[in-house]
């Protein structure tokens, strides 16, 4: 049943719900039991579907195919996923020069231009769990120092969504379903909680582009283990 493979998919897959706890407890907005359990049952939902489709399509394929084909995209994922975040950092990196050069220089007219060109990509990134690791305020919707499950909705599906491509590549190499489901489910309730009291007490930070890494190279881990397990 690679249960080792169904635990580092699931601490993959919620590497990123520990750095939200943490960045939340930093700024002392309060996430309740519900909202928690709320996350934990959208991402273990997510799981859920992605691993069935998964499993679903091995059922078409070889043993050995499956295998390689389920193993290719968890590497792939994870790739991909590294590419993507080194990008949004060099992209971050790249507009805070602009910003500054624009202040120095003096140029509303130039930030009010850059800021609207960049509204497109604000738009695709709505559902993106990154906005709220770099400012958690953003869920806290009415202002009351504690995140709701109506708050939540965007940063659970952001979570989720992040996810899918792992679990699509881990259904097709075969793992279980309900185990892993369970795992994601359980780390999820444990990484927001756990990563809430390090943040409210030693506020120490864990950046979204070491979040992204390190979910990443977890993934490229499974993958490769995945590869080299006889089915």
């Amino acid at each position: 049943m690679h249960i080792l493979s169904a635990l580092l998919l699931a601490i993959a897959a919620n590497v990123d719900n520990f750095a939200v706890g943490i960045a939340y407890g930093i700024k002392k907005l309060q996430i309740g039991w519900l909202t928690n359990l709320f996350i934990g049952l959208i991402s273990a939902s997510g799981t859920y579907l992605a691993i069935s489709v998964g499993n679903d399509i091995k059922n078409y394929l070889s043993v050995n195919v499956a295998n390689a084909l389920g193993s290719f995209i968890l590497i792939a994922v994870g790739i991909w996923s590294i590419w993507k975040t080194l990008k949004r950092q060099h992209r971050k990196v790249k507009m805070r020069q602009e910003m500054r050069f624009l202040v120095a220089a003096g140029s509303n007219r130039a930030i009010s231009n850059s800021s609207h060109s960049d509204a497109s990509q604000e738009f695709l990134h709505e559902f993106s769990y990154e906005k709220f690791l770099e400012d958690p305020e953003k869920a806290d919707l009415d202002h009351s120092g504690y995140i709701d499950v109506r708050e939540s909705i965007a940063l659970a599906f952001g979570l989720t969504l992040n996810n899918l491509g792992s679990g699509l590549g881990g259904g097709i190499s075969n793992l279980n379903v309900a185990i892993t489901t369970f795992l994601v489910f359980i780390l999820s309730l444990l990484g927001i909680s756990g990563g809430y009291f390090l943040g409210d007490r030693f506020t120490t930070k864990i950046s979204g582009l070491w979040a992204g890494i390190l979910s990443a190279a977890l993934v490229i881990i499974t993958g490769v283990y995945e590869y080299f397990i006889m089915p």
